[in-house]
């Protein structure tokens, strides 16, 4: 025991007591401070297995399985309508744009057995396909378009007339089997736009009578025809006058 003692220093040992009394004091810290949390954090409850997305996907998109993975949650943070297996999500359409690991909720799908196009168009207002004559690398779905009409080209006397403005393109068509000549003979892609039943009406009338372009709007145009942050586009604008 001398000889122990000849070789620790009565500092060392100092130190080393007031070492182990911090560490107790640490300790007993650490554990009141977990008994708080424990005493004021609510249950999270039991794991349960929810459908997430892979990857960010946008409306209007046609899920298919390697695009939602399940994940397990706490079910207090689950949300409700969540889906609990990828089958649920299979073949649904996007009714609104859903980032990578966001619970995908069955509020986020349209309706079994409707269309990409059918499950983007709000109640009250028509998605109208037209030929754009513009290629369709320039277009975005949510571009701003006017639509305007030349009558009379073969007549020897063409005129232009408005015939909409501020629609909002929900999707670009790149195939145009369903529409025969329609890419040929116009130089550009055929989109489907939202309109008011009276617009599409015009916007027919026109299609029949005269030759149909667009023109797209910057994004400096406000709340004219754009869409809301919900990613609803909102009702277009009355459309211009058309010329019998």
């Amino acid at each position: 025991m001398d000889l122990f003692r000849r070789r620790l220093p009565r500092g060392a040992i100092v130190s080393a007591a007031l070492a182990l009394g911090c560490a107790a004091i640490a300790v007993g810290l650490v554990g009141s401070w977990a008994q708080r949390v424990r005493a004021t954090r609510p249950d999270l409850g039991s794991p349960v297995a929810v459908v997430v997305a892979a990857t960010d996907l946008v409306r209007g998109t046609t899920v298919s399985s390697p695009m939602v993975v399940t994940r397990s949650l706490p079910s207090e943070v689950v949300p409700p309508g969540s889906l609990t297996d990828v089958g649920q999500a299979d073949g649904r359409v996007l009714s609104g744009d859903i980032d990578q690991g966001e619970v995908v909720t069955a509020t986020r799908l349209a309706g079994n057995g409707i269309g990409p196009v059918a499950a983007l168009v709000p109640p009250g207002l028509r998605g109208f396909v037209v030929s754009s004559g513009v290629p369709a690398e320039v277009l975005r779905p949510g571009d701003v378009v006017d639509v305007l009409a030349t009558f009379g080209a073969n007549g020897g006397r063409p005129y232009t007339e408005t015939v909409a403005t501020g629609l909002t393109i929900l999707r670009v068509l790149r195939d145009t089997t369903a529409i025969p000549g329609a890419e040929a003979a116009r130089g550009g892609a055929s989109i489907v736009v939202l309109a008011d039943p009276e617009t599409v009406e015009q916007l027919a009338r026109a299609s029949a009578l005269g030759v149909i372009s667009v023109s797209v709007a910057g994004a400096d145009l406000g709340s004219t025809g754009t869409a809301d942050p919900a990613g609803t586009p909102s009702p277009s604008p009355s459309p211009g006058p058309l010329a019998g």
